[in-house]
C-alpha cells in the first residue's frame, strides 16, 4: 500500500512557528487585576437583542461587571447596528455588533476600537425565499425583490451567495428592511425573499412553512459578532475595558460548565423563546477572542463595500489601527491570535 506524502511548504511552516511565537510571548503577559478602590465605575453598554451577544447578556445576567467593580447600564438594539450607533452618537460607551456595521462606520470616518469578537457562526445568515414566487434554486432569485438590512451582515451574507451563484447584485432589486418589518413584506409579496439572521430567520421559517424554503452555504460567511467602543473611551478608561473583557471571559467559562442554565438566563434576559434557543443554541461558537480571522473579514467585507459603490471610501484601512489588542492582552493573552 502507497502512501500519499503531505507536500511540504516552508511558508506554511514559517506561519506556524509566528504563531506560536506570538501565542508563547502572549501567554507570558497576563496581569494581576487590581484592588477596586472608590465607587463603581459607570458604563452604558448597548447591545444587540437578536441572540447574538449571549456572553453580553449571561455577564448582565449572572452580576459578573457588578463583581469586576462597574455599574453598568443594558441598553437593549433590536440589531447590532443601531447599537454600535449608539456609541457613535455619543449614547453609550460600547456596543455588541457584526462585522459588517463595524465596516461601514470605519469608512465611514468613525473612530471606533473592536475590543473583542465574543460570538461566530456560519449557519445564522440565511436567504429565506417564497416558493410561489417561483423560487426553486439560487439562480431563480435572478430578477427578484430582495429584502434585507442594508450595512448588515445580512446584506454582506447575500452579496457573497449572489457571487457563489453568478448572481450580480444588479440583477436583483434590493430593499432595505428592518428585521421586524420582513415578515409582512413577504406576506405581501413586497418582496420574493429576504436575507437575516436569528431568531428573525426562524420566525419566518416557521411562519412560511410549506411555502419557505431556506438558503444556507456554510463556507461564505462566517459571522463575527465583536464588542467595541468609541477610540476617546478606550484610551480614557483602559482599566474599564479590561474589567469588560474580564466580565465577558467568565460568561464564556459559565457557558462551558451550566449550558442548560446558560441558555434560561439568556432566554429570561433577552425575553426570548427557549425553544428558540434550544434550535439554535449549537450554531453559535461563543468565546472572547481577537482572532486573524476577523481581520480578513474586515478587510474582506471593505473591498465588496468599495466593489459595489457602497462606500465613499477608496482605499482599505488598516484595520490594526481601529482593533484594540491591549485589553484582551492583559486579561486572556492566549485569546489573541492576531499577527501586529
Amino acid at each position: 500500500m502507497s502512501h500519499a506524502k503531505t507536500p511540504f511548504s516552508f511558508a506554511s511552516l514559517a506561519i506556524a512557528l509566528l504563531a506560536a511565537v506570538i501565542l508563547a510571548g502572549n501567554a507570558c503577559r497576563q496581569e494581576t487585576p487590581p484592588q477596586q478602590t472608590g465607587p463603581p465605575e459607570k458604563i452604558t453598554i448597548a447591545y444587540s437583542t437578536a441572540s447574538n451577544a449571549m456572553l453580553m447578556y449571561l455577564a448582565f445576567a449572572n452580576g459578573y461587571f457588578t463583581e469586576e467593580g462597574l455599574d453598568a447600564t443594558p441598553q437593549p438594539h433590536a440589531f447590532g447596528k443601531p447599537a454600535l450607533a449608539s456609541v457613535i452618537n455619543g449614547k453609550a460607551d460600547l456596543a455588541t455588533a457584526g462585522d459588517t456595521p463595524i465596516v461601514f462606520a470605519v469608512m465611514d470616518g468613525k473612530k471606533i476600537s473592536v475590543l473583542a469578537t465574543i460570538q461566530t457562526s456560519n449557519r445564522n445568515e440565511a436567504i429565506i425565499v417564497r416558493q410561489d414566487r417561483g423560487i426553486m434554486k439560487p439562480s431563480d432569485l435572478k430578477g427578484k425583490k430582495i429584502g434585507l438590512t442594508v450595512g448588515t451582515t445580512g446584506d454582506f451574507f447575500a452579496n457573497s451567495f449572489f457571487l457563489v451563484h453568478g448572481i450580480a447584485r444588479k440583477q436583483v432589486t434590493i430593499i432595505d428592511l428592518k428585521p421586524d418589518e420582513m415578515a409582512a413584506a413577504l406576506a405581501s409579496g413586497r418582496v420574493d425573499a429576504v436575507s437575516t439572521w436569528n431568531p428573525t430567520l426562524l420566525q419566518l421559517q416557521k411562519a412560511l412553512g410549506d411555502k419557505g424554503l431556506i438558503f444556507f452555504d456554510d463556507a461564505v460567511y462566517t459571522e463575527n459578532f465583536c464588542v467595541a467602543a468609541g477610540q476617546d473611551f478606550v484610551k480614557k478608561h483602559p482599566e474599564a475595558i479590561k474589567k469588560v473583557l474580564r466580565a465577558l471571559i467568565k460568561a464564556e467559562n459559565f457557558v462551558k460548565q451550566h449550558p442548560e442554565a446558560s441558555r434560561r438566563l439568556v432566554a429570561d434576559f433577552i425575553k426570548a423563546d427557549k425553544t428558540f434557543l434550544d434550535e439554535t443554541w449549537g450554531i453559535f461558537t461563543l468565546r472572547v477572542t481577537l482572532d486573524q480571522s476577523l481581520l480578513v473579514n474586515l478587510e474582506d467585507q471593505t473591498r465588496w463595500a468599495m466593489k459595489n459603490l457602497l462606500t465613499t471610501g477608496k482605499d482599505i484601512p488598516n484595520y490594526l489601527d481601529f482593533i484594540h489588542v491591549d485589553g484582551l492582552l492583559a486579561v486572556k493573552p492566549e485569546a489573541v491570535r492576531i499577527i501586529r
